[in-house]
């Protein structure tokens, strides 16, 4: 919901090796005929970090990622709850999430753009339409099993509107300056209140996927890297002990940051604090907030997952919660479809915990029909891996294709691989079959499956084995049928080979 620096990445795409290579390499490809049926999983109970540190996994064990996106209660997907003119359509429109392959949906507590939205005014005193709106959807999304990542406040609309918000001492509130709102033991204590209040009430829901305790939490208030971090340190203590007292259980952790990539001071507090359980950042960088073409996109977001994996010191959940075209809305939907699959498949083999989160950015906000589409592919795509054990790794610098204009990205645990290609079509019609694809020093020697997927569909386009020698898996994108974008392909080791 704001402007975030642009940056370069440094991961460039690279040429190596030679189609003749495929003759150590023979692959055997065989094409599918009727696509399966393919059955979304259904998922028990509270989610938590899964064993391998990468993912998630529900009560039962098993996996979970983050398909999702942001939503509002004042939104076209959930106002007619809101304002009581149909439970019907809002109930209808989560169905429609879930049937989509949607697991999460990122939404703050409050909207603080237009005062009946507010969740406290005066402070302490709560809003009984918004207390009335949390009353009926969360056990909706719990009759329909979608989870929420919530954050108590709504931090943009509340700086833009800071002179009216209720929480200004000008307004009654107990913050005298925006400084106070990290720092400030009334403004501090205030926010206990509120949090008091939720977790009363519906802190025992186990739809709740995490709270993110502040949103952006570095961006508003002009604090300190050290305030920042002795309010996580306070908020993420005080959060965690009164779920237990009061629930016997806590729910994960987070905090958000408006930098995409923090360094520093900041990045140990988003990507490695002790207290937090995974890290999430908005990755507004580059042609993601201002996209001239649906392509370069998926490179600036494999790379900023990338970046931000390097910067965990040990393995923990990362994923973008929130990002989209936000410099340049954009209008044509057949340009914002391809632009957010590039993404989402980006995200997702860069070793992100999922397709990241959009931000609609369109008028009015809303996650249009095709970018449902899109996450249903994904969706699809995810019943195929178990993410659970799934420990991997990024390993997109390992993989090169014959044609620069292949867009690339990856990751593995070395018996398990997925790699995301889509042909860069900026200057000319690049194709994706007859390129050689090699991947360096990942994989052990032995026989390998290849599925190609359509990452439109979902579906499973063609299969082959390719052997890999001398520490290289090497073979040739085979025909895929039509005219095929892009593909995620899934690497797996055959047998004991």
């Amino acid at each position: 919901m704001k402007r975030a620096p642009g940056f370069t990445l440094g991961l460039c795409l690279t040429l190596l090796l030679f189609p003749s290579l495929l003759l150590a390499n023979p692959v055997r490809a065989q094409q599918t005929s009727t696509p399966p049926v393919i059955a979304l999983p259904a998922y028990e109970g509270m989610i938590s970090v899964a064993p391998g540190g990468r993912y998630f996994m529900d009560e039962a064990g098993q996996g979970f990622i983050v398909i999702g996106q942001n939503d509002a209660i004042s939104w076209p997907g959930l106002n007619t709850l809101f304002d009581g003119s149909s439970t019907e359509q809002t109930e209808a429109y989560v169905r429609d999430l879930r049937a989509h392959g949607v697991t999460v949906s990122r939404i703050m507590i409050e909207y603080a753009q237009q005062p009946e939205t507010i969740l406290e005014n005066p402070v302490g005193q709560f809003n009984e339409q918004v207390v009335a709106f949390w009353d009926a959807f969360i056990p909706m999304a719990e009759a329909h099993g979608l989870y929420l990542l919530l954050t108590p406040y709504d931090t943009f609309w509340q700086s833009d509107r800071w002179e009216s918000y209720p929480y200004n001492s000008t307004m009654g509130g107990p913050c005298a300056t925006r400084s106070e709102w990290l720092t400030g033991r009334a403004c501090i204590e205030a926010q206990k209140n509120r949090w008091r209040f939720m977790i009363d009430r519906w802190g025992d829901s186990p739809n709740i996927f995490a709270w993110d305790i502040m949103n952006e939490v570095e961006l508003w208030w002009g604090n300190s890297n050290d305030e920042i971090a002795a309010y996580v340190d306070e908020m993420a203590a005080f959060v965690r002990d009164y779920e237990m007292e009061r629930w016997g259980r806590s729910h994960m952790l987070t905090v958000s940051s408006a930098a995409p990539t923090p360094e520093g001071a900041l990045g140990r507090i988003i990507y490695n604090h002790p207290a937090l359980d995974f890290a999430n950042t908005h990755l507004y960088i580059g042609d993601i907030m201002d996209p001239s073409d649906p392509y370069l996109p998926g490179a600036m977001m494999s790379g900023g997952v990338a970046l931000s994996l390097e910067s965990i010191r040990q393995p923990r959940p990362y994923f973008d919660s929130e990002s989209g075209p936000i410099s340049d809305w954009i209008v044509n939907p057949q340009f914002d479809q391809e632009y957010h699959n590039n993404m989402s498949w980006a995200h997702l083999a860069a070793c992100g915990a999922g397709t990241g989160m959009r931000w609609p950015y369109t008028s009015p906000h809303f996650i249009l029909p095709e970018l449902r589409d899109n996450l249903l592919a994904v969706a699809r795509f995810a019943t195929a891996i178990d993410w659970a054990n799934f420990a991997s790794e990024n390993i997109t610098r390992s993989v090169t294709v014959s044609d620069r204009q292949i867009l690339r990205a990856g990751c593995s645990d070395v018996e398990t691989g997925i790699v995301w290609l889509a042909a860069d079509r900026r200057t000319r019609e690049v194709q994706l079959p007859g390129n050689t694809v090699t991947i360096s020093a990942i994989f052990p020697a032995g026989e390998y499956e290849l599925t190609y997927w359509d990452t439109y569909r979902g579906e499973v386009l063609v299969s082959e084995v390719a052997t890999a020698t001398d520490g290289e898996l090497t073979f040739v994108i085979p025909a895929l049928g039509g005219d095929v974008r892009s593909v995620a392909l899934l690497i797996r080791r055959v047998g004991d080979s």
